[in-house]
């Protein structure tokens, strides 16, 4: 039905002989996409496609993995702690890109910087909002929660037959 035809490409599509040395030709000149993609005029899109289509396992191990939001926190407050520095962190966790680190350190500055001043906005407000009256009538409601707890506490006590309080001092 189809043919193998020589060449890159037949009508619009290229041929798989095409792609599966195009990808090992990434493989082998160490992961350059972007150079072998302006060397054929490739699309870098079609190319990665390729490469996850027909890619051996060694580019896949050689390609650096996404890390969690909660694994980049435990880095960077390693490294903010002063337990460990840059490089052995980079070591440690097999990140190859120093710069990608500080612009990890930076982004969670910047993100503790804003929460920061978020709480402050929070409890400023708070302060003011808060008259004396309000804190008596709260005052007087957590008072009246407590002696409703005795009562059910007592009310327990005589129908389980169980003292339920806690006794106090030390036993001898």
């Amino acid at each position: 039905m189809s043919k193998e035809v020589t060449g890159k490409k037949f009508g619009r599509l290229y041929l798989e002989s095409y792609k599966k040395a195009i990808v090992a030709e990434i493989e082998s000149e160490g992961n350059a996409v972007s150079l072998i993609c302006s060397r054929h005029g490739l699309s870098r899109t079609a190319v990665g496609q390729w490469l996850n289509k027909y890619g051996s396992s060694q580019y896949f191990a050689s390609k650096q993995k996404r890390r969690s939001p909660a694994e980049k926190n435990k880095i960077i407050r390693e490294i903010l702690s002063g337990r460990s520095t840059i490089s052995e962190v980079q070591l440690k966790y097999n990140i190859e890109c120093r710069d990608t680190i500080t612009l990890w350190i930076r982004e969670y500055k910047k993100s503790e910087q804003e929460l920061t001043a978020e709480i402050m906005e929070d409890a400023g407000a708070g302060e003011q909002g808060v008259q004396p009256s309000d804190l008596q009538k709260e005052l007087e409601m957590a008072r009246l929660k407590i002696r409703a707890l005795e009562i059910m506490v007592d009310i327990a006590s005589g129908q389980f037959k169980v003292d339920i309080r806690k006794k106090f001092g030390a036993k001898q």
